[in-house]
């Protein structure tokens, strides 16, 4: 039970260390595991797939005893594989825990001061006072009046320490569930074949991360380095998908104002005229040969004003000065990027660690002309994750799994025009239809698939190693 003195004097160092150790167990299962599965079942079943060997010809042992021997062998890295998960799961439960309660600690020692500020006393119990008033001011109005607006001007206060111990006891029960929600009967492949899918599965719910895309940037660039790489090397795809390779710092917003608010006004026969001609270029017109700039015309006039969610390997393919230009970011940030991620390596331990990355935002136009009328000017950057894991000698081998991310407002300004196969395109004639409805600007996001690259050796030409 969280009490208001407990969470106010309590010291989370410990749950710190615990988190730490488990994430240690989990690292030294895994290793266990794999050590198991190369060093002794490899062999013994003469390479064969898991638990089937192949012919009796190629094993060092056979019989009906090698062959149970090949099963029970198999089942316990399996059960290794499945308890790396679990501890992992502890650890991301303490680490929630941590965080939570330094939040609700902080906003209670603030009210706190809050209050004292106002010349309050606050007691271990919760209680809050306010001295009593003078004997010689028990009857002067003026007193009592401002004494009365100093105890209502608390009671704000007061509310925040409520919400702050509130805060503490949710999380107290929901790591508390969190923790009793694993099950080790659940994940022993022996009774369970989906035990190491039940075992990640625990291991998702005991992450907490959130559904909200901000709220899980946050989350990801919160993670302690050792738990970070740990998620990471049980569950990448997942959280890959969830888009922890993006930015955690950078905040992409349109940097003009486009054509303004959308459908103000009602089309007249001028506007309707202009949409179909723009239609007109798209549909093998004046955009026939720039297949990307008629996609994202035609996605304007469909008019949703969604966002566009492109693949940047094709602009890296066709546009040599973005190319160029990516690479040159990757290129001054690579030893900075493994700097940070041999000193948490060294800071931890010597176990691996994980340390979200990101370059600082360029901005450029397309060359490619078919880049160039899709998309024209874009903010682009650099972003992902270094990993320092322990070599065989126990040094850091250091790699990085990255995204080159670009984002543009498809929109249109005043005072400029684009020439297209002899026809001269104004911004204010596109604007016109976005302003009467006919069409909606909208955002560009884009980004590449993953790509790996070692950050322990010197980059390869092109830089690249999809």
């Amino acid at each position: 039970m969280v009490t208001f003195a407990l969470l106010r004097h309590a010291s989370f160092a410990s749950l710190d260390h615990a988190g730490g150790t488990w994430n240690g167990v989990s690292g030294h299962l895994e290793h266990l595991a794999g050590r198991l599965r190369s060093g002794v079942l490899h062999p013994l079943s003469g390479g064969g797939g898991p638990y089937a060997p192949p012919a009796a010809g190629s094993r060092p042992w056979t019989g009906a005893a090698a062959d149970e021997a090949v099963r029970e062998i198999g089942f316990l890295a399996d059960e290794l594989h499945a308890f790396h998960y679990e501890a992992l799961a502890v650890a991301a439960a303490l680490h929630r825990a941590r965080k939570a309660f330094t939040e609700a600690q902080q906003k209670l020692l603030r009210a706190i001061g809050d209050a004292e500020g106002l010349g309050a006393t606050v007691a271990d119990d919760g209680t809050v006072t306010l001295p009593a008033l003078p004997p010689e001011e028990h009857n002067d109005p003026e007193a009592i009046a401002y004494r009365k607006r100093k105890w209502d001007e608390l009671q704000h206060h007061v509310q925040d320490m409520t919400a702050a111990l509130t805060a503490a006891t949710e999380a107290d029960n929901a790591v508390a569930a969190a923790l009793r929600a694993l099950n080790p009967e659940e994940v022993d492949p022996a009774t369970h074949p989906d035990g190491a899918a039940n075992a990640l599965s625990d291991l998702e719910t005991a992450m907490g991360m959130p559904t909200d895309p901000a709220a899980r940037k946050a989350w990801w660039a919160a993670l302690d380095p050792a738990l970070r790489a740990g998620l990471l090397s049980a569950d990448a795809d997942n959280l890959i998908k969830a888009g922890i390779l993006g930015p955690t710092e950078y905040e992409w917003s349109s940097p003009d104002k486009g054509a303004g608010p959308w459908g103000v006004r009602e089309p007249g026969i001028a506007d309707q005229v202009m949409r179909v001609e723009v239609a007109s270029m798209v549909g093998g017109g004046a955009l026939a040969g720039y297949p990307d700039a008629a996609r994202n015309m035609a996605h304007y006039l469909d008019g949703n004003g969604k966002p566009l969610i492109l693949a940047v390997e094709p602009m890296l393919r066709d546009d040599a000065g973005f190319r160029a230009s990516a690479d040159a970011q990757l290129a001054a940030n690579r030893d900075k990027w493994r700097q940070a991620a041999v000193e948490a390596f060294e800071k931890s331990g010597g176990v691996p660690v994980a340390i979200p990355v990101e370059s600082p935002v360029g901005t450029r136009r397309f060359d490619d002309l078919n880049w160039y009328r899709a998309i024209g000017g874009h903010q682009y950057l650099t972003s992902g994750v270094v990993t320092a894991v322990p070599g065989p000698d126990g040094k850091p081998q250091v790699s990085l799994q990255y995204q080159v991310n670009v984002w543009d407002r498809y929109n249109w300004d005043e005072g400029k025009s684009t020439p297209i196969a002899g026809t001269t395109v104004t911004d204010h004639d596109m604007a016109t239809l976005h302003q009467t409805g006919l069409a909606q600007e909208f955002d560009i996001v884009g980004r590449t698939k993953p790509i790996t690259v070692r950050l322990d050796e010197p980059t390869a030409p092109g830089g690249r190693t999809p």
